[in-house]
């Protein structure tokens, strides 16, 4: 399956792929039932899921592409000043570059001018907003009909991304996570090695698309659910089955449809992360509502069951779909809906934490399509996020 969504990405048009990837994601879904990829211990410490970048005074395997602004030279950006930048290499391939030799750390510490041969191809400000007959585009800019945006699933992107392991200049000020269990029931099942069911019902992004794994392409990471079974595994010697519904293109409503199929595995831990393709409909009270019918009938199917709200990246600010002052409406109003402590509910709050690593970067820096798409290090911050509710060590019990 990987190596035909390869052969997809590079042979066909862009509107054809993703309208194939929505079909392929509906037929996948409906095998439901899984146990997580296999992932080598060495890659799983590797991506540092239980260290969040947020929070860390050390971001691992950071991305950012080369942006270069007419004959300027290429840069970089971290999402916060380094005082020391202790690796940086391609994505795909893993290459390793030098200080001083191919790229330096500018005066505000968060800027790497690229001053040797490059290392993969930049992407220039030029190619932001192509005419809307232009390839690698879709429709359309914001501010502007007549021009689309940069737009290209697969490994593209992957392709042209750097990563950069860096320790923090400043003292870490972000606690964005978890204080306090949540999850006792999961907890406990993981801490005892039995067996864990987790439910997840989203979008595409929750079918890991745009992920590397997706075309097989090195290092053939899987997106964010596949990441945090593995890591449980990994980390509690516990059996995870994965039961991801998730379908490319659903809205919550959908969710909220395909409901009663996804909770006949009678999961321990439901995983909800909608928004990205409801934040257009610029309706939060909406939104909460069908939030609420999911909430409602999982609480009938499975009284016991736990419930794990995530909310979305930001989409692509420019892009007409992705009104970016709605994404945080709809968190607000997902945060304000949540009940008491001994509902064993929580928010993982993936909408808060894309704001805080891209206050200093651009918007292509951790994309995997140009517009609403994680790539390979956008799917570990959603690890990251929900990985904090699941915590090896003891916390407190809400």
């Amino acid at each position: 399956m990987q190596s035909f969504y390869r052969y997809l990405s590079t042979n066909y048009s862009r509107q054809t792929w993703s309208l194939v990837c929505l079909l392929l994601a509906t037929f996948e879904s409906a095998a439901s039932a899984q146990i997580a990829a296999e992932i080598p211990s060495k890659a799983l410490e590797a991506m540092q899921l239980r260290t969040p970048a947020w929070k860390s005074p050390t971001v691992h395997r950071e991305s950012s592409i080369l942006l270069q602004d007419g004959q300027a030279v290429p840069t970089a950006r971290l999402a916060f000043p380094a005082s020391e930048i202790i690796e940086l290499r391609t994505a795909m391939t893993g290459k390793v570059f030098q200080e001083g030799v191919d790229w330096k750390l500018d005066a505000t510490k968060s800027t790497i001018q690229w001053v040797g041969p490059l290392p993969c191809e930049t992407i220039r400000t030029d190619q932001l907003f192509p005419p809307s007959s232009a390839p690698n585009s879709y429709k359309h800019r914001a501010s502007n009909p007549d021009q689309n945006l940069l737009y290209a699933p697969g490994k593209w992107f992957h392709e042209r991304n750097l990563e950069i392991t860096y320790r923090r200049a400043n003292p870490v000020e972000s606690r964005e996570g978890a204080t306090e269990i949540h999850f006792p029931k999961s907890l406990e099942k993981l801490r005892r090695k039995s067996k864990l069911v987790i439910a997840v019902s989203g979008d595409s992004i929750s079918t890991g698309l745009d992920a590397s794994a997706t075309t097989a392409t090195p290092p053939n990471q899987p997106g964010y659910p596949d990441l945090l079974a593995s890591q449980l595994r990994h980390d509690f010697g516990a059996e995870i089955t994965l039961v991801n519904r998730s379908v490319a293109g659903w809205s919550i409503a959908n969710g909220v449809e395909d409901l009663d199929r996804l909770l006949e595995c009678k999961p321990d831990l439901l995983i909800v992360a909608y928004g990205m393709n409801d934040v257009g409909r610029r309706d939060p009270k909406w939104f909460v509502d069908q939030a609420d019918k999911i909430r409602q009938r999982a609480k009938t199917l499975v009284p016991d069951v736990e419930i794990l709200w995530v909310t979305t990246m930001l989409g692509n600010r420019e892009w007409i779909h992705t009104p970016r002052d709605m994404f945080f409406a709809y968190q607000k109003a997902l945060r304000d809906a949540l009940p008491d402590a001994s509902a064993h509910e929580a928010l993982a709050d993936v909408t808060r934490v894309w704001e805080i690593m891209s206050e200093r970067k651009h918007e292509l820096d951790y994309t995997g399509n140009g517009l609403n798409h994680p790539n390979d290090f956008g799917h570990r911050l959603y690890a990251q996020c929900i990985l904090e509710f699941l915590p090896v060590e003891s916390l407190p019990v809400k």
